[in-house]
């Protein structure tokens, strides 16, 4: 049984874990097409936001969380995706832990997926376990609003960020075991893509998935036909920035405003109550000239010069990823699809047009293009592929693995932007000193154009006993296998003594080292609470 057929003949969630705001959908059989999932009160998009309500001594979720926000912000943890995968001393992580509202500390210092907790007063949580709480309500959402027992929605395809990590992507599964889901992940600007069926015929065409969200910026160039077959997308290059998004243009006007307020000293309960007022105003920006915040008129040029370092962001990476990394000229692309809230800022429209040189694609609901597109998946994987190609969507890997070498230096096994699943080359590794009885391996993914360890993340190590002897007498083989949804397993091999190590980045419950006999365990797996 393949990863994905697992989800045949059964009802497939499709979920938009997002920064700012989630939403989840299924396929509608009696309809003909995919719709999303609206809450007791008729909403389709929930706000990202779990907190601990200490007077009712329980958590809240969504629309809850952002009620006690308003009255507790210290309570609720926001934008936490930002942090899912990341250590806590990362300089991103600590820039965000003097910022935000709610208090972060270091967390498991030998666990990257909790490495960050949340304090909440009478209790911590890491993101994954916050993670797990927004995906628990949504699967909630959906089962009141299909009629169906909770336990009746098990499977889930769940979206993350195409430049996600592969330490990200596991912090994504084990949120979904957390919340008793069975989950495949599926890029998020692939997940838009598929959307724009009824763009297509036997004629490939060139899209440019250009999705801007709260907290993350994701490009990813395809090819897409359909034909009697089905449809097919092809990934060609993928590209963005984890920490980019509305979320930092919230910020900058969060400052514009607390700079005109004057207020020496804002306490936290002030200073979110500005950061409510900037994203209003930032919405109401987006179809009017001029809106009131906290008392001050603000235009939209206003919003624009606060958005400046964003919108230079954005316009670099756009034009790294069609001109850099894909060799083409914008002229080559047919349509650019404008995914994700942050794409209503008319300057954003404004930028992209003039990249491309027409107007680009607004998606019909921009915001939940990313939800629909994964139930879309979902419904195909519950079908058994049988209304598209047998490989409908062909993805590529957003950044480079590798290995450290004795001086520091990244050495890439597997390139960015190689078509997956691949296996990569054997390279061989060996001792450095006399009488060694160990090999350490570190697996690591870098930035796509990291050369050093420190440019890179730790997947994890890989320890192998080998026999003591000379300096270079060993023999080891080094191989990385990179699954189709962007996991990867790293293995090592001593094949005069048969043994073998991994390293399983797919398995959402393990993150340990293997040495010794063939798969033999170092220690236990982590338990999930």
């Amino acid at each position: 049984m393949t990863s994905t057929d697992r989800f045949e003949g059964r009802r497939v969630l499709g979920i938009d874990l997002g920064t700012t705001n989630s939403a989840v959908a299924v396929w509608d059989e009696a309809a003909g097409r995919v719709v999303p999932l609206a809450d007791p009160d008729g909403v389709v998009l929930m706000p990202s936001l779990v907190g601990w309500d200490a007077g009712r001594r329980r958590w809240v979720v969504g629309a809850e969380a952002a009620e006690l926000a308003d009255r507790n912000p210290s309570a609720v943890a926001y934008s936490v995706k930002r942090h899912m995968g990341r250590r806590f001393d990362e300089p991103s992580v600590m820039q965000d832990s003097r910022t935000v509202a709610y208090r972060m500390l270091p967390g498991d210092a030998d666990d990257p997926l909790r490495a960050i907790a949340i304090d909440f007063g009478e209790a911590r949580l890491t993101p994954p376990d916050i993670a797990a709480k927004v995906l628990s309500k949504l699967r909630y959402t959906a089962a009141t609003a299909l009629g169906v027992p909770l336990e009746g929605l098990r499977k889930a395809v769940i979206t993350v960020p195409a430049y996600f990590n592969l330490l990200q992507r596991r912090a994504t599964l084990l949120a979904a075991e957390f919340a008793g889901l069975e989950a495949e992940i599926l890029n998020e600007p692939t997940a838009a893509a598929l959307t724009c069926a009824d763009l297509l015929d036997e004629n490939p065409r060139l899209f440019l998935i250009y999705d801007l969200g709260g907290g993350t910026f994701d490009l990813s160039l395809l090819e897409a036909k359909r034909d009697e077959a089905g449809y097919l997308f092809e990934t060609l290059t993928v590209h963005g920035d984890t920490r980019l998004g509305g979320d930092d243009i919230d910020r900058a006007v969060t400052d514009w405003l607390l700079r005109q307020s004057r207020e020496a000293a804002p306490t936290p309960a002030f200073r979110e109550a500005v950061r409510h007022a900037a994203e209003r105003a930032k919405i109401e920006l987006s179809s009017g000239e001029t809106t009131m915040a906290l008392g001050r008129r603000m235009t939209r040029a206003q919003l624009v010069e606060c958005s400046g370092a964003v919108l230079a962001d954005t316009r670099r990476l756009a034009d790294e990823a069609v001109r850099e990394i894909s060799g083409l000229e914008w002229s080559n692309i047919d349509d650019v699809i404008l995914v994700g809230g942050q794409t209503r800022m008319p300057a954003v429209q404004a930028q992209v047009s003039e990249l491309l040189g027409a107007t680009p694609r607004l998606a019909p609901e921009p915001e939940l293009a990313v939800a629909l597109g994964a139930a879309e998946y979902a419904h195909m994987l519950s079908r058994g592929r049988r209304r598209f190609h047998e490989r409908a969507l062909v993805n590529v890997l957003a950044l480079p693995l590798g290995i450290k070498l004795d001086d520091d230096r990244f050495h890439v096994l597997v390139e960015a932007n190689v078509t997956i699943p691949h296996r990569s080359k054997v390279f061989p590794v060996t001792t450095r000193e006399d009488n060694q009885e160990t090999v350490r391996v570190e697996v690591l993914q870098g930035t796509r154009t990291a050369t050093r360890v420190s440019e890179c993340i730790l997947l994890g190590p890989i320890l192998m006993d080998v026999e003591a002897g000379r300096a270079g007498t060993a023999r080891l083989n080094v191989v990385f296998d990179v699954h189709s949804d962007g996991t990867m397993t790293a293995i090592v091999s001593d094949p005069v003594h048969e043994r073998v190590g991994r390293l399983d980045v797919v398995d959402s419950r393990r993150l340990n080292t293997f040495r010794g006999q063939h798969d033999k365990p170092m220690g236990e797996p982590h338990a999930d609470r």
